[in-house]
């Protein structure tokens, strides 16, 4: 029964994040940290300090992102000395890593609360690997729903 209640909180989050995408931005940010924040609170035994995910979840969506204009590209874009028209796969995939691994810092939380560290490792690298991978994939409708399920894995930590 857990493995279905997860199955269906990572298909309502893929579905969230990806209304979030289609111009609502409430749908990804912050109803997503929400719902984790709530769901874990509850997991946690009603634990009040579960709820400042609210803050760090919607706080790592905020500040990193992927577009051309992102500070994150920018840099990328300065190393490799190209990728500025977004068609440089190299500076996408590094773009992409590192953004999935920032945003997986906000489970660090979870990790303190739990004393999970080795799954808070393998969010963070598989967060990482996820946002670089499902990130690419040119079916928008796809990718979203893939990222936002991979964001929400947090929940397991």
């Amino acid at each position: 029964m857990l493995f279905l209640n997860l199955l269906f909180f990572l298909g309502l989050c893929g579905q969230l994040w990806r209304m979030g995408g289609d111009g609502n931005s409430f749908y990804r940010n912050p109803l997503i940290p929400i719902l984790i924040a709530i769901i874990k609170f509850i997991l946690l035994k009603y634990n009040l300090l579960a709820l400042v995910y609210i803050l760090l979840g919607w706080g790592v969506i905020q500040l990193f992102s992927y577009g051309l204009d992102a500070p994150i590209h920018n840099f990328w874009e300065w190393i490799f000395k190209k990728g500025q028209d977004g068609n440089s796969e190299i500076v996408e995939k590094f773009t992409r890593a590192t953004v999935g691994f920032l945003w997986s810092l906000s489970g660090i939380l979870f990790a303190v609360l739990t004393g999970h560290w080795v799954w808070f490792g393998f969010y963070s690298i598989f967060l990482t690997i996820a946002n670089t991978i499902f990130g690419r994939i040119k079916n928008v409708e796809i990718s979203e729903r893939l990222v936002g399920a991979s964001f929400s894995m947090v929940i397991l930590i």
